[in-house]
């Protein structure tokens, strides 16, 4: 059997599993609960079954050491009090490295953990001689490889139904099941199995079920080998005719676990089907004879097709964002005991979904935006009551749908950002003209994003060294987003982080401005019309356009791109970006289609203007505006 197969599958289980367990233990350290108890009791019943499917024995014996501290909470024996909990806290983050370990093992030398490790209920060390220091796993016993002395192989090969029987106790059937069949597959063919495999993992599944095995081997040694794989309570085997047999498979399996390099490799052929896709297109309709009518219906067809294709792989990729949000909880837990403050934290829009190399890479800056809201944002309780507020500050973090993207933001009732310290290190640094007194949210969020500058009176492990603004800035733009501040001292601060669903494919309006073609985010557009002079309207403050009724400002990319402006022949785009509306000058207006989001890395020191790239259909670069900095 590849056991790497199972193992991936583990470690994607088990953590779930673990991440349900910290969220229980959150609620159960506010509120105890036997509802809570219970629940962490199956979860790490479950954790233990696994392991002990797969042969992680250290894995095994720390979930049974909590799970059994748990059935003593359950029982009576044990009260719920915070060293309780705070031991459970720690027995899930050993158990969590023991899934590690278990899994670095199969490729790397023993490491002390997997070799013996200390359980963390009652600090006895456990040595677990039977790991395989490059698998991660149990070594079978003789016993459970070699058949008794007598067996020997038959040299007729026949089909054999072999109807197995778990233990009824038996954790993780399914695994245990999938077990046997690979120790059955290395002795023959598996032609069919009842129930099918793709069922094993269903619910009801009771561990009872029949393979279809062609294969020369005696039954005494097919029988042995079951009994090998552990957990069996029965095995019956059986002649039949080989004709009958059929092979493994089940045309009900409606959900796979996918790997995510695959579904990259997917979504890049994707991407260079739509940009061939339209150089079709384009080539079918500059032509007008008979035979390119056909070419056109054809094109317009496979262009549909691409499309279908397009969506599905879009949305096999997005995942609700709560599974970053759900590592959250814990770490604000611990970082706000360890600085001695009351927190309530709160998650929202966990629901709302995502691209997933968008998810994985988002989780960085929020965490540091939490770190750095728990450090410098709320106060210690004292400080609290002394402001006039609940000693327990509320930190939140929220996910909200925009148009085409999705706002993270992170909130607290702290106190604020003082604009004056800033100001000053500003000064200091040289980041502000000294006659500047006064520094705007935009302003203020620059300063802070420069490398370096801090406020903080003494350097702290929880936010570092004024990097984390930095850091989190970075981020953002790298994956063609946005960040933005609100501040208001003694109240608060919200950091905005607008990020695009996809990194892949987006829908855009291609604009021409002194000759280069630039494109425009779609889901920001309002609508694109030619630019008169009589729309524009006098004031005072700024150049700005009268639209039905509604005065915008006006912007002239050129300008904005340090180039003169054009006198005729111009077009104007409204774009709506964070609530606000505003009418761009270009030169022109191309076309709207969708394109492929490549990385863009700016120049350093030079203007963010730009989120990314794309190759047009007749192979031309284009940049893709970041209508958040140009606006």
């Amino acid at each position: 059997m590849d056991q790497a197969r199972y193992a991936e599958l583990f470690r994607t289980e088990a953590g779930e599993h673990l991440d349900a367990l910290d969220m229980t233990l959150l609620d159960f350290e506010t509120a105890p609960h036997d509802g809570h108890v219970a629940t962490l009791f199956r979860s790490m019943h479950t954790v233990k079954g696994m392991a002990a499917a797969m042969g992680y024995r250290v894995v095994e014996r720390i979930a049974h050491d909590l799970e059994s501290l748990l059935d003593r909470v359950r029982g009576g024996e044990a009260v719920a009090h915070h060293e309780l909990v705070t031991r459970l806290f720690a027995g899930t983050a050993t158990l969590r490295s023991a899934v590690e370990a278990a899994m670095r093992a199969r490729d790397e030398p023993a490491s002390p953990l997997t070799m013996g490790a200390r359980s963390p209920v009652d600090g006895t060390r456990l040595e677990i001689a039977e790991i395989d220091p490059l698998t991660g796993l149990t070594r079978p016993s003789e016993a459970e490889h070699e058949p008794s002395p007598s067996a020997r192989l038959s040299t007729a090969t026949e089909a054999c139904l072999v109807h197995v029987r778990l233990a009824a106790d038996c954790p993780l059937k399914g695994v245990r099941a999938m077990l046997v069949l690979a120790r059955l597959e290395s002795m023959g063919s598996v032609r069919s199995a009842d129930p099918p495999q793709s069922r094993w993992y269903d619910e009801p599944f009771d561990g009872v079920f029949e393979l279809t095995l062609l294969t020369a081997a005696p039954a005494d040694v097919i029988e042995a080998s079951v009994r090998a794989a552990g957990e069996v309570a029965r095995v019956r085997v059986s002649t039949v005719s080989s004709t009958s047999a059929t092979r493994v498979g089940d045309p009900a399996l409606t959900t796979v676990r996918v790997e995510r390099k695959r579904l990259d490799s997917l979504l890049d052929l994707v991407g260079e089907l739509v940009v061939t896709r339209d150089r079709l297109l384009r080539v079918a309709e500059e032509s007008d004879t008979s035979s390119t009518r056909v070419l056109t219906r054809v094109a317009q067809d496979t262009a549909r097709l691409i499309s279908a294709v397009q969506d599905e792989v879009l949305q096999a990729r997005l995942v609700p964002i709560g599974q970053v949000f759900e590592r959250f909880p814990r770490v604000v837990r611990d970082i706000a005991q360890d600085l001695g403050k009351e927190v309530r934290f709160v998650m929202e829009g966990r629901e709302i979904e995502l691209d997933r190399s968008l998810l994985d890479a988002i989780g960085d800056p929020l965490m540091h935006l939490l770190r750095n809201a728990l450090d410098h944002g709320i106060e210690d309780p004292e400080t609290r009551r002394a402001a006039g507020k609940s000693p327990t500050g509320t930190l939140t973090i929220r996910a909200v749908r925009d148009r085409a993207a999705i706002v993270l933001q992170v909130e607290d009732d702290g106190r604020g950002i003082d604009r004056q310290a800033i100001l000053g290190r500003a000064h200091q640094h040289g980041l502000v003209s000294p006659g500047i007194t006064q520094i705007t949210d935009e302003d203020l969020l620059q300063v802070l994003a420069h490398p370096g500058l801090s406020t903080a009176r003494a350097v702290t492990a929880i936010s570092g060294r004024g990097v984390g603004v930095d850091v989190v800035a970075t981020r953002v733009r790298s994956l063609g987003g946005t960040l933005a501040l609100e501040t208001l001292e003694g109240e608060g601060s919200v950091f905005s982080l607008r990020v695009p669903v996809t990194l892949a494919i987006m829908r855009a309006l291609l604009v021409v401005v002194e000759g280069s073609t630039f494109a425009l985010p779609a889901a920001h557009v309002i609508e694109a019309l030619e630019f008169d002079d009589r729309m524009l309207v006098p004031t005072t403050d700024y150049e700005s356009i009268t639209l039905r009724d509604e005065v915008l400002p006006l912007l002239h990319v050129r300008e904005r791109f340090h180039r003169p402006r054009r006198e005729a022949g111009s077009h104007v785009v409204v774009v709506e970006v964070a609530g606000r509306r505003t009418a761009l000058v270009v030169d022109a207006v191309v076309a709207q289609l969708d394109i492929v989001v490549k990385p863009y890395q700016a120049v350093k020191g030079s203007a963010q203007w730009f989120s990314g790239a794309t190759v047009l259909g007749d192979g031309t670069p284009a940049l893709i505006v970041d209508l958040g900095s140009l606006t």
